[in-house]
């Protein structure tokens, strides 16, 4: 997942984009983090839904839990491009080792 990137009192992070057979949803959570003066209201937590903002509270216990869902899953698909990349780039290596090791070999055919 990418880092957050911080504006002035509100901290955003990109949570979800579905590369899957699914249509595309963008989720965004927005979370307070500076403090509130005497008589300020407190910002309540955000999330972003398909360009439609929506308060955490708002989504229930089970919207929440999905949400959680989508970030850890968002989290684990990270992971294992990070790990394909990282085997991707070692068969190339091999690959390549493989074709130096053949040039000083006679071919059967």
């Amino acid at each position: 997942m990418s880092k957050p990137r911080t504006s002035s009192s509100v901290k955003s992070r990109a949570v979800s984009k579905s590369e899957a057979n699914q249509s595309d949803k963008n989720v965004t959570a927005n979370e307070s983090e500076s403090a509130v003066a005497v008589g300020e209201q407190a910002a309540q937590p955000t999330v972003t839904i398909d360009s439609k903002e929506y308060t955490l509270e708002s989504l229930g216990q089970q919207g929440r839990e999905q949400l959680q869902n989508l970030r850890v899953t968002d989290q684990e698909l990270q992971r294992l491009q990070d790990q394909l990349a990282i085997t991707q780039t070692a068969r190339n290596t091999y690959a390549r080792i493989l074709a130096e090791v053949t040039q000083s070999v006679t071919p059967v055919k």
